[in-house]
């Protein structure tokens, strides 16, 4: 798996710009090593390395929106008003919900995947 097309997959997902992904590093290399740690084929082939790196890319966007998420929908002041995405994080878990479904051949999560605990 090519960190730097999980990254580039990233970037798009997150809508970051070049500037903004180191911050994210280590997250994305996280990301990847979850991906590597399901992986249930020992060689994967240039198309199943593609797949495996969208899927990366997937569960980076997932850890990305659990940190950055504020939950925000809307807050008006006067006549300022600012919109956010409160979905981002459904929409994540979504995408990474699916890309595993799809990807079933390639990656084994046992259906199980720790989010967060607020209390």
């Amino acid at each position: 798996m090519n960190i730097e097309n999980v990254t580039e997959r990233f970037a798009l997902l997150a809508n970051l710009d070049s500037d903004e992904l180191p911050r994210w590093g280590v997250l994305i290399s996280d990301a990847v090593a979850y991906v590597q740690a399901h992986c249930t084929v020992a060689s994967p082939n240039r198309a199943q390395n593609e797949r495996l790196e969208a899927l990366a890319a997937a569960y980076a966007m997932r850890l990305y929106s659990m940190h950055t998420d504020e939950g925000l929908t809307q807050f008006v002041a006067g006549d300022v008003r600012l919109t956010s995405s409160a979905d981002r994080g459904k929409n994540a878990a979504g995408l990474w919900d699916e890309l595993v479904s799809a990807n079933s051949d390639l990656i084994h999560t046992g259906g199980f995947l720790f989010g967060r605990v607020i209390t």
